[in-house]
Protein backbone atom coordinates (compact mmCIF):
# COMPACT_ATOMS: atom_id res chain seq x y z
CA UNK A 1 0.00 0.00 0.00
CA UNK A 2 2.71 2.36 0.67
CA UNK A 3 3.43 2.04 -2.85
CA UNK A 4 0.38 2.93 -3.69
CA UNK A 5 -0.04 6.30 -1.38
CA UNK A 6 2.99 7.12 -2.72
CA UNK A 7 2.03 7.12 -6.44
CA UNK A 8 -0.95 8.85 -5.46
CA UNK A 9 1.08 12.11 -4.05
CA UNK A 10 3.11 12.05 -6.74
CA UNK A 11 0.62 12.56 -9.63
CA UNK A 12 -1.23 15.09 -7.69
CA UNK A 13 2.26 16.96 -7.56
CA UNK A 14 2.29 16.75 -11.38
CA UNK A 15 -0.89 17.92 -11.76
CA UNK A 16 -0.10 20.93 -9.65
CA UNK A 17 -1.86 19.81 -6.22
CA UNK A 18 0.31 19.80 -3.28
CA UNK A 19 -1.54 16.83 -1.21
CA UNK A 20 -0.07 17.57 2.73
CA UNK A 21 -0.51 13.74 3.92
CA UNK A 22 -1.86 10.21 2.40
CA UNK A 23 -2.79 7.66 4.79
CA UNK A 24 -4.38 4.31 3.98
CA UNK A 25 -7.16 3.57 6.45
CA UNK A 26 -7.49 0.02 7.66
CA UNK A 27 -10.74 -1.51 7.05
CA UNK A 28 -11.02 -5.47 6.18
CA UNK A 29 -13.81 -4.93 3.17
CA UNK A 30 -12.77 -2.08 1.29
CA UNK A 31 -9.24 -0.03 0.99
CA UNK A 32 -9.40 3.49 1.80
CA UNK A 33 -7.31 6.23 1.62
CA UNK A 34 -7.32 9.56 3.33
CA UNK A 35 -6.10 13.06 1.98
CA UNK A 36 -4.99 15.72 3.41
CA UNK A 37 -4.78 19.16 1.66
CA UNK A 38 -3.81 22.15 3.01
CA UNK A 39 -6.88 24.86 1.73
CA UNK A 40 -4.43 28.04 1.32
CA UNK A 41 -2.21 26.43 -0.59
CA UNK A 42 -5.01 24.69 -3.05
CA UNK A 43 -7.71 27.43 -3.32
CA UNK A 44 -9.41 26.37 -6.63
CA UNK A 45 -9.01 22.34 -5.84
CA UNK A 46 -12.23 20.51 -6.15
CA UNK A 47 -13.26 16.69 -5.84
CA UNK A 48 -14.02 16.45 -9.65
CA UNK A 49 -10.25 17.01 -10.23
CA UNK A 50 -8.80 14.74 -7.79
CA UNK A 51 -11.16 11.76 -9.12
CA UNK A 52 -10.12 12.48 -12.85
CA UNK A 53 -6.08 12.75 -11.52
CA UNK A 54 -6.84 9.47 -9.35
CA UNK A 55 -8.65 7.30 -12.14
CA UNK A 56 -5.90 8.26 -14.88
CA UNK A 57 -3.07 6.82 -12.57
CA UNK A 58 -3.42 3.14 -13.83
CA UNK A 59 -4.22 1.74 -10.63
CA UNK A 60 -7.66 0.92 -10.31
CA UNK A 61 -10.97 3.05 -10.10
CA UNK A 62 -11.26 5.24 -7.25
CA UNK A 63 -14.38 6.67 -5.54
CA UNK A 64 -14.33 10.38 -4.21
CA UNK A 65 -17.01 11.53 -2.60
CA UNK A 66 -18.64 15.15 -3.91
CA UNK A 67 -17.42 17.21 -0.98
CA UNK A 68 -14.55 17.61 1.14
CA UNK A 69 -14.51 17.43 4.90
CA UNK A 70 -12.87 19.79 7.00
CA UNK A 71 -11.38 17.88 10.42
CA UNK A 72 -9.33 21.53 11.23
CA UNK A 73 -9.17 24.74 10.31
CA UNK A 74 -6.82 25.07 7.35
CA UNK A 75 -6.85 21.61 6.16
CA UNK A 76 -9.09 19.62 3.71
CA UNK A 77 -9.65 16.04 4.09
CA UNK A 78 -10.91 13.93 1.49
CA UNK A 79 -11.87 9.61 1.98
CA UNK A 80 -11.41 8.15 -1.10
CA UNK A 81 -12.29 4.07 -2.12
CA UNK A 82 -9.81 2.31 -4.14
CA UNK A 83 -10.49 -0.57 -6.21
CA UNK A 84 -14.51 0.51 -6.29
CA UNK A 85 -17.06 -0.84 -8.36
CA UNK A 86 -19.89 0.01 -10.75
CA UNK A 87 -21.76 -3.12 -10.39
CA UNK A 88 -22.91 -5.53 -7.34
CA UNK A 89 -20.23 -8.25 -6.00
CA UNK A 90 -21.82 -11.72 -6.87
CA UNK A 91 -22.47 -12.45 -3.46
CA UNK A 92 -25.06 -9.50 -3.58
CA UNK A 93 -26.45 -9.93 -7.13
CA UNK A 94 -27.29 -14.15 -6.34
CA UNK A 95 -29.69 -12.81 -3.63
Amino acid sequence: MRRMTSKIRSSLKEKGIECHSVYELPNAEETRVLLAFNSQKNPRLSTKKIRKILNKMGVGKFDVPREFSRLSASFLHLEVITGARTEKTPQKAAQ
